[in-house]
């Protein structure tokens, strides 16, 4: 679904939910909390992290690589 807004921009709701299923998926795989993620995120607050697992936030291609490193991985890897 796109949604709207006074800027247009374009926003995949279904593809956001599938990235942050599958960052879950290697976060619990490392047997991290959300806390944990967020310390090793530059220290940015847990629910965030929280918000892009549930697909609610359109972060940046910056954050997608930080995540990356914070998790271990490629970040190829982190595409559902």
């Amino acid at each position: 679904m796109i949604k709207k807004s006074t800027k247009s921009y374009y926003r995949d709701d279904l593809f956001l939910q599938k990235l942050g299923n599958n960052i879950r998926k290697l976060r619990l795989e490392r047997k991290m909390s959300q806390t944990d993620l967020a310390f090793k995120c530059n220290d940015i607050d847990y629910s965030q992290i929280n918000r892009i697992e549930l697909g609610k936030v359109n972060f940046s291609v910056s954050f997608l690589s930080l995540l990356s490193k914070a998790l271990e991985v490629d970040t190829k890897d982190l595409f559902p």
